[in-house]
């Protein structure tokens, strides 16, 4: 127990300056400096690590695997009655990978693009009908009939067939009434 009454007085012994530097905290006004936030940069910087731990890291080692061990592709001739698919053209696998499940075949792009035309020959054939429609309209001074319904023709039908047969028929009456 001594021993530790006598370390007790190096352990506790201060500086002059210490003790000046405790004096001048205890005195001072301290107040909250204001500044800026930096919370958008720790959101930004915290998700910027997140996706690129995420994302591209594992794209980077995929990528350098590709490469290391498998290669790229070599010529070699064609066997006969083969016909090589539109992927196969590539020498990067990577990029073969990318065009055969993420890209759209030169022949589904081709018939996109026929079936573009089409619809806008159609929309072409449609707008002279249109025209066409329109001179006529002001060639007889005719008017758009908007409000106008179709009718039902066999209700018509029926009627007239029954007024013949009405026509037809004998009068019951003498016409000397």
């Amino acid at each position: 127990m001594t021993l530790l009454s006598k370390i007790r007085p190096l352990l506790r012994s201060w500086t002059a300056g210490q003790k000046l530097a405790v004096q001048r905290q205890m005195s001072e006004h301290r107040v909250f400096p204001m500044q800026p936030s930096k919370w958008n940069w720790t959101i930004f910087k915290d998700m910027f690590n997140f996706y690129l731990v995420l994302g591209a890291i594992p794209c980077a080692l995929f990528t350098i695997y590709m490469n290391l061990f498998v290669g790229p592709a070599t010529l070699t001739p064609i066997p006969e009655g083969y016909t090589p698919k539109y992927w196969e053209y590539y020498r990067n696998p990577i990029t073969r990978f990318l065009i055969r499940y993420i890209h759209h075949s030169p022949q589904q792009d081709y018939e996109k693009f026929l079936t573009y035309l089409h619809v806008e020959q159609e929309k072409i054939m449609l707008r002279k009908l249109e025209n066409e429609i329109m001179n006529k309209m002001k060639e007889r001074n005719d008017y758009q009939a908007y409000y106008y319904q179709p009718i039902v023709a066999k209700y018509y039908r029926a009627t007239r067939e029954y007024s013949e047969l009405i026509e037809n028929l004998d009068d019951p009456l003498p016409n000397d009434r």
